[in-house]
């Protein structure tokens, strides 16, 4: 993409200043005021050099940060600001270009080599974002540098838990909200089907834009998802397509947002489609031109189905979908503390880093993620240090109060609970002690110990909790000599974190006890 390009996206991009925004806290601030106040304890002040920033650069600045307030923890909101402002102040910048970026980094001495890598994930999210300032050529630039981290010299893509790879705990989070999200009708189902798909496929927004109801089929009791190509000179909308295969969840998640596409399409220009103009209804409908082409008297016809004009664009798929998700999860990243940034180049890196841990080659890499070459996937086989820590019973301790995989509450009596006295609530263990109750009626099969991730399990504050954490590291222990896999032995770390945690929390109250005794 050129500058001239990106200019004029950018210029059309810059949220309008002097709207009021909330921080994940709750404090409202005014985006276009030149100081901050995101917290009880974090505030931002913008300091003269970063207000002498050519303007245009500034409104794209404000917004990206902006956004990060609104979507992340006041504390890397805040970080983020210093790190630009540490740019600013080091170049003397007054418009940003791969040259400041080159620059900079040859002024950083290998031990402050981390600040760019600090706000490098900032960079490339404010590009993601479409906001006037950072262009295709910054950002290829950024994903080409291998940085030294701030703690052990670690390549930035793989290790920082802002912009990199996600881990598997982070992983199992993220999926966890995105269930409970749909399932109290927090996010719609188009947003669950996108992020789903995002996850799933990790495929560019451009080419699930792209998808209609056609590219989904079923052989036997396989399914696909015919997905089309993007980033290849000279292709027409939709002219070539790569076979994926999917699960049959997604298969059946798609499948329900075509119907519900189909329905709403059919609604709004009030004509029933044809078996043929079926399979042509995009899986992500733009509702509002649609909507405008009724006005003016339009039927559907072949010609338009065929094109992409009903097809949402990239962009408003980000904006509407994807930044609804991040801004309702509360998914905790394991290795900061902190809520985990959602990004659809997240998801790609995460697949990426998986397959090169595998020992995958760059070719396969390549393919799984729909790259025209293998030049630029080398990252993945050529870095492959492990993301996942292992965690054994000293790391789970330590991990389990950041993870906060455990999200029900602890009661002193199976009559605390939610159902009281109703003696199906109680949930016994492998050897029918109780170990706490059920907050629901739900029908569930998964077994007692997966109880400790669900939001309505109400462990006892004096059940054997010890055992089932003692039984979960054996457990691993033997998946790990069984396979040599540190990642199929590590498949139910979040459980153990949820157990460590809530192991911590009854020791607390059992200690507050005994403090109360002797007082």
């Amino acid at each position: 993409m050129s500058n001239n390009i990106q200019s004029t996206e950018g210029l059309a991009r810059v949220v309008n200043l002097g709207q009021f925004r909330e921080s994940k806290d709750g404090y409202t601030f005014d985006i276009a005021s030149d100081k901050w106040v995101l917290n009880k304890d974090i505030s931002i002040t913008f300091q003269s050099e970063i207000l002498s920033i050519e303007e245009k650069l500034l409104n794209g600045f404000r917004s990206t940060l902006g956004r990060y307030a609104e979507d992340l923890s006041a504390h890397h909101t805040s970080n983020m600001y210093f790190q630009f402002q540490r740019m600013v102040r080091s170049t003397d910048l007054k418009e940003l270009s791969v040259t400041t970026i080159l620059n900079w980094k040859a002024s950083l001495s290998k031990e402050h080599e981390w600040y760019l890598g600090a706000l490098k994930g900032f960079l490339i999210s404010w590009h993601d974002f479409g906001y006037y300032g950072v262009t295709s050529e910054i950002v290829e630039l950024l994903e080409s540098l291998t940085i030294t981290g701030n703690l052990k010299g670690e390549s930035v893509l793989n290790r920082c838990p802002y912009t990199g790879a996600y881990t598997e705990n982070e992983v199992l989070a993220i999926n966890q909200e995105l269930n409970d999200l749909w399932r109290n009708e927090t996010i719609s189902f188009d947003c669950y089907a996108y992020i789903n798909l995002l996850q799933a496929t990790a495929r560019r927004p451009k080419q699930i834009r792209d998808l209609k109801a056609c590219d989904l089929y079923k052989e036997g009791n396989s399914y696909f998802l015919n997905i089309p190509c993007a980033k290849k000179r000279g292709l027409k909308f939709r002219s070539v397509s790569n076979r994926l295969p999917i699960t049959e969840e997604l298969y059946l998640i798609i499948l329900n947002l075509i119907a519900k596409q189909k329905s709403e399409i059919e609604s709004i220009f009030m004509q029933k489609l044809t078996d043929e103009e079926q399979k042509l209804i995009p899986i992500f409908v733009d509702f509002t031109e649609c909507k405008k082409l009724r006005e003016q008297l339009l039927n559907l016809d072949i010609r338009l189905l065929k094109s992409e004009v009903l097809h949402m664009r990239a962009r408003d798929l980000g904006d509407i979908y994807l930044r609804l998700f991040e801004k309702k999860q509360r998914a905790i990243s394991e290795r900061t503390g902190h809520i985990i940034q959602i990004t659809a180049r997240r998801f790609r890196h995460t697949r990426g880093t998986n397959l090169g841990r595998k020992g995958i080659g760059a070719r396969i890499i390549a393919e799984a993620l729909d790259h025209s070459d293998s030049q630029n996937v080398k990252v993945y086989t050529e870095n492959t240090a492990d993301t996942v820590q292992y965690i054994d019973k000293a790391v789970g301790k330590q991990l389990a109060p950041f993870a906060k995989a455990f999200l029900g509450r602890i009661i002193e009596d199976l009559t605390d609970g939610e159902r009281g006295n109703d003696p199906t609530a109680k949930i016994p263990n492998s050897n029918n002690e109780a170990i706490g109750a059920c907050g629901t009626n739900d029908f569930c099969v998964n077994g007692f110990a997966s109880c400790y991730v669900c939001q309505k399990f109400r462990p006892l504050v004096d059940a054997p909790h010890e055992d089932v954490l003692e039984s979960l590291y054996e457990e691993k222990e033997k998946r790990l000599k069984t396979s040599g896999s540190v990642q199929f032995a590590s498949s139910r770390d979040r459980l153990i974190l949820a157990v460590e945690e809530v192991v911590s929390k009854c020791n607390k109250i059992k200690a507050a006890r005994g403090e109360e005794k002797n007082g």
